[in-house]
């Protein structure tokens, strides 16, 4: 029986699953008191001014693209979703009119007000310049989660700066449903960011500079390095390196031609390259000479380099591996669309899950719900009770109303309690 049962949604057209998946699992409620972002609970008709000028987008199939919708309930919202069965959908902004009123109202009138600052990061941009094996990319395969690696680290560098150097404390991290990672950044002055203040937080996170991944900008990770990279680099990227170092191996025989040459210094290649090739070294045994031999460039008298110079360079080749790499325009402009968690992912069926940034390590994008998956287990649980859907999304929709929605919440009552005080006096 069980097998029928995996068959019959295995041949299921998409369109027929997504019917069943935004009828029945999508959390609607949740978003929909997420994005109203009021301090008054909301019932499933509540209606909301805030979410109602939200632009959404969504993709259809055979790529048709609609943008400008926009709901005043999470009722209208849902049934436009069971309609359009889109294949992506994505969120813009807020702006100062519904944007389905768009073509009715003058341009001056029509303007963003506020959107989340965004973050959002792609192993495709760990790929080009080999950090990445290019092999481990797809989510459905184990070696995958070697790949994820750097998608952790990126969470806690970024995660951190965003709490400690900005104060911000509403985060929503979600995974891509592929190969990547948003974070939605929620706290009120998030939101009201200008497009030079968005630029200048994106600026403050990014290192590398110019469109190839060689033009890191070097003086970041110089003698006097900002305290925020050099918190990254003792708390989380050095921790990281030996380990993604073993893995993708940039030192193995194959890949150390390329990676020496980002030193600039031939002697010490030509040394090291000539050892290895005579002994065998595994990559923490590499590392460790390469090291060593950097420092010994730095002791040779008045022609060798500073010795701040040899740890510039160790520092530099650790950045240049593993420090997240942004796309840093999605971040800049509030007017942006970013894709909207809990979404399917089209090419995976993976849905895009929110993850918690104090656990990341613990995050496994192999096992995280394929559409499929959860047909099958909203089946077998309804055969039980028919008003009773369990399913394995249900622990990622838990988190994003624990960990994320309730404290939310509770600031902007607080927030609300606030003005109304103040509003007293």
């Amino acid at each position: 029986q069980m097998a029928s049962d995996a068959l019959a949604y295995e041949n299921l057209p998409f369109d027929d699953k997504l019917r069943i998946y935004y009828g029945k699992l999508f959390p609607y409620d949740a978003m929909f008191q997420w994005l109203s972002y009021s301090p008054a609970e909301q019932s499933n008709d509540s209606k909301s001014e805030v979410f109602a000028r939200r632009e959404f987008s969504f993709t259809l199939a055979n790529d048709v693209y609609i943008r400008y919708l926009s709901y005043s309930s999470a009722q209208e919202w849902k049934a436009d979703m069971m309609k359009k069965l889109p294949h992506k959908i994505d969120m813009g902004a807020v702006y100062t009119k519904e944007p389905n009123q768009k073509a009715y109202v003058s341009k001056d009138a029509f303007k963003e007000m506020s959107r989340e600052f965004v973050l959002d990061i792609d192993l495709t941009d760990y790929q080009d310049d080999g950090t990445i094996k290019t092999n481990c990319i797809d989510p459905s395969i184990p070696e995958f989660r070697d790949s994820w690696r750097f998608m952790a680290v990126a969470v806690k560098v970024l995660d951190t700066a965003l709490r400690n150097d900005f104060g911000f404390k509403h985060l929503l991290w979600v995974f891509s449903g592929r190969r990547g990672i948003h974070c939605w950044v929620c706290d009120e002055r998030a939101r009201n960011l200008s497009d030079q203040g968005r630029t200048a937080v994106a600026e403050y996170l990014n290192i590398f500079k110019g469109g190839e991944k060689e033009k890191t900008k070097l003086t970041a990770v110089g003698f006097n390095m900002h305290p925020m990279l050099q918190r990254a680099y003792e708390n989380v990227l050095l921790p990281s390196f030996t380990r993604l170092l073993e893995e993708q191996g940039w030192l193995d025989d194959e890949k150390a031609d390329a990676t020496l040459d980002l030193i600039g210094d031939s002697e010490v290649k030509d040394i090291l390259l000539d050892r290895w090739s005579r002994k065998k070294r595994n990559a923490a045994e590499r590392w460790e000479d390469l090291q060593n031999e950097l420092r010994k460039t730095a002791k040779k008298g008045p022609g060798g380099k500073k010795a701040s110079q040899v740890e510039e360079t160790i520092r530099f080749l650790v950045f240049r591996f593993t420090y997240p790499r942004l796309d840093i325009n999605v971040s800049k402009m509030m007017n942006h669309l970013l894709k909207s968690p809990f979404c399917v992912h089209p090419k995976t069926q993976k849905v895009c899950v929110p993850l918690d940034p104090q656990n990341v390590d613990e995050f496994d994008p192999v096992e995280v719900p394929v559409l499929d998956e959860l047909l099958r287990e909203m089946d077998r649980s309804t055969s039980q009770d028919k008003n009773n859907i369990q399913t394995s999304l249900d622990g990622y929709v838990k988190l994003f109303k624990l960990r994320f929605l309730r404290p939310l919440a509770i600031s902007i009552k607080r927030s609300a309690n606030q003005d109304n005080q103040s509003e007293l006096f």
